[in-house]
């Protein structure tokens, strides 16, 4: 009678078994598609020298500026998978950032370069990727980062009482070099006749 009821037993657990489908994940449609930026873009802003040399130290906008170059050219899954690196380097701009480096005004560019990344990754990471809704997300992430660049270039710019006072130091220079007379001649302008 044991055994019977041990093999009923096991006929009952094992056929209840209920298969175990596996759970397609939704994002997988779209895993391969990457961030075409929309046409209100903002135009690529270079860096002047001074700002290159001003910023030459700071790892963290390296690394971010890496990031944006790469923007429109990885796949959404990609983000996703390196989401945590994109916000960890953003957060370290805003909170590790010296003083020396920023002012108020980039402190809130980068402010707003923290949040459009967050939210552009929130976008591709969604159950229900909206391609368009990424697109903008990484669009506006994009304009964000080029007025970051502008602030910075406002930033370690010279004021107009410097160009003028390098312009004066130059001019200054440029008359002494004129004014001298050269070796060879007994006057300033005159030449010497070509003896054939």
């Amino acid at each position: 009678m044991r055994i019977l009821f041990f093999i009923s037993t096991c006929f009952f657990l094992f056929g209840c078994k209920e298969e175990q489908k596996e759970i397609k994940d939704p994002r997988t449609a779209t895993d391969t598609l990457q961030i075409s930026f929309l046409e209100f873009k903002k135009p690529n802003i270079i860096l002047t020298p001074a700002t290159r040399g001003a910023i030459a130290t700071w790892d963290y906008y390296k690394e971010l500026s890496e990031n944006m170059q790469t923007l429109d050219t990885v796949s959404l899954r990609f983000l996703r998978l390196n989401s945590k690196g994109y916000l960890d380097n953003a957060a370290a701009l805003v909170t590790k950032t010296p003083d020396s480096l920023i002012n108020n005004a980039i402190r809130a560019r980068l402010l707003v370069v923290y949040s459009k990344m967050n939210t552009t990754i929130q976008e591709a990471s969604k159950l229900e990727v909206d391609t368009l809704a990424v697109s903008q997300e990484g669009t506006e992430l994009y304009n964000a980062f080029q007025n970051l660049k502008l602030q910075l270039n406002l930033k370690h710019q010279k004021s107009v009482e410097e160009l003028l006072e390098e312009f004066e130091i130059e001019a200054d220079s440029l008359a002494t070099a004129r004014d001298t007379v050269a070796p060879g001649r007994t006057e300033r302008g005159t030449l010497k006749p070509i003896e054939n």
